[in-house]
């Protein structure tokens, strides 16, 4: 019976349909539009035609709005492009501020744990936790420091938010006075700060100790990462900086303007940064971007660190240095991310889809190909056996090795040998890894403006940048 009812119902529709839409071959019109031919045209009549069906047949009313979207989403979805999306009018804010690397706020960086695994006796798992302010921000300049617990937004209590909830409260108002409660050790107080525009924090820099060798760590290329670029190279010059570590390791990309502007720093004036080939049928010709001349040069002896975690923008200015013969790239492979998008306004919000593929300098195409290193780091691997009896190592010794960083605090290499050594023998997996995993516990028990930047001892990558350094 259910499949004769399934059949009558198959029937009965096909019926409507057929009564509803024009025969395709009379070029009939609906509502104005011709359904002849098999274009868009004929795809949005019979969308038009099924609307007008439901919208006097659906017992309810329809939300125009919720159509409208849905079909941008549907016809973004079809282009079968992973990078494709639309983007609507209550995420673009968030898109525009990682586009220009600015937000209002406090300037800082905070977690906060699910609210599913909140213990009431235990602060860290239900109030925000400070991990970093910014530089100069509002936070850092009214006395927050990282590992502060914050427990009420402007009376506010946070517990039972989660994360976003949360981070959106403390973002406040720009020029609007808010404050939080904080828990630092035993005290209990409150800190009023004002949300301004900052500027989120997208290059780190630093000397590398006992040599002239400079290091600038860029996570991510927003608008503002030029001007934080030309600051870290403004501030390593004058330190005596006459080599430089370019880690663009985990870098996923960011705007493509961005990273020509940094490739200007230091290619030559007219050297190809890149080539940008578009669809033929869009009107917009082949672009070759040149450096410019207008930015002041730096010619160094440069090292880039690469991994299969930087793609894109970081691609292109890998190769925009390596090709014109400004850069050694070390590490391992690159993503291989080839291609560019367009992000174009639409509905309040955006639509994003990839516009076009770039060549390097060299007229190499690296889709899915990626970047090959000049230097391969090899870095040990472990086998699934070993995985797991490294995370078993993990929950078995954790408290050993928080006693052990309590008997010696300082965070020295010969601290980290010694309880390494305790166990190296008992491991079946590489020392190297339980060297890491204690120093990074190491790192963990600090404060975050005493974290070291860089490890010379254990980072296998930027100990052969600076062996290659001392090559050059």
């Amino acid at each position: 019976m259910r499949a004769i009812r399934r059949l009558a119902m198959a029937v009965l529709l096909s019926a409507v349909l057929a009564a509803l839409l024009p025969a395709q071959g009379q070029g009939e019109e609906h509502s104005g539009i011709s359904v002849q031919g098999s274009g868009i045209s004929r795809i949005l009549a019979e969308i038009n035609t099924l609307y007008q069906y439901l919208s006097a047949n659906y017992l309810y009313d329809i939300d125009l709005e919720d159509v409208d979207e849905y079909l941008v989403r549907a016809l973004m979805a079809s282009l079968d492009d992973p990078y494709a999306e639309y983007i609507p009018a209550d995420e673009g804010e968030e898109l525009d501020e990682d586009i220009s690397g600015t937000y209002v706020g406090i300037g800082v960086y905070v977690s906060k744990y699910d609210p599913a695994f909140i213990d009431w006796d235990d602060e860290e798992s239900y109030m925000l936790l400070v991990t970093s302010p910014f530089p100069g921000g509002p936070a850092e300049r009214a006395g927050l420091r990282a590992r502060d617990l914050i427990s009420h937004i402007d009376g506010v209590f946070i517990g039972q938010m989660d994360a976003d909830e949360a981070s959106r409260l403390l973002r406040g108002e720009e020029g609007v006075p808010m404050t939080v409660t904080v828990h630092r050790g035993e005290s209990v107080f409150d800190i009023t700060l004002t949300p301004e525009e900052v500027t989120t924090p997208t290059v780190s820099h630093c000397m590398v100790e006992g040599t002239h060798v400079g290091y600038i760590a860029i996570s991510t290329f927003s608008e503002a990462t030029y001007h934080l670029v030309s600051e870290a190279l403004i501030d390593l010059t004058a330190q005596g900086m006459d080599k430089l570590i370019l880690d663009l390791r985990n870098n996923s990309g960011g705007t493509v303007n961005s990273a020509c502007l940094v490739a200007n720093f230091f290619t030559d004036t007219d050297d190809v940064i890149l080539s940008i080939e578009y669809k033929e049928d869009s009107g917009r010709p082949t672009t070759r971007l040149l450096s410019s001349g207008q930015t002041r040069k730096h010619d160094i002896e440069t090292v880039i660190l690469i991994n299969g975690g930087s793609a894109s923008a970081s691609e292109i200015l890998a190769a925009a240095l390596h090709d014109n013969g400004k850069a050694t790239l070390v590490g391992q492979q690159s993503f291989g991310k080839g291609i560019i998008q367009d992000i174009v306004p639409w509905n309040d919000g955006y639509i994003r889809y990839t516009s076009a593929h770039y060549l390097t300098p060299n007229g190499d195409d690296i889709h899915n190909v990626g970047l090959t290193p000049d230097v391969v780091v090899e870095e040990p691997e472990m086998d699934d056996g070993q995985i797991v009896e490294y995370y078993d190592f993990i929950y078995a010794h954790q408290d050993d090795i928080i006693a052990w960083i309590e008997d010696n605090p300082d965070y020295t290499k010969e601290n980290i040998e010694a309880f390494a050594a305790q166990w190296e023998d008992e491991v079946g997996f590489d020392p190297l890894y339980l060297k890491i995993l204690v120093r990074n516990e190491y790192i963990a028990s600090m404060d975050y403006e005493d974290r070291p930047l860089i490890d010379t001892d254990y980072d296998i990558y930027l100990r052969t940048a600076l062996e290659v350094l001392e090559g050059v």
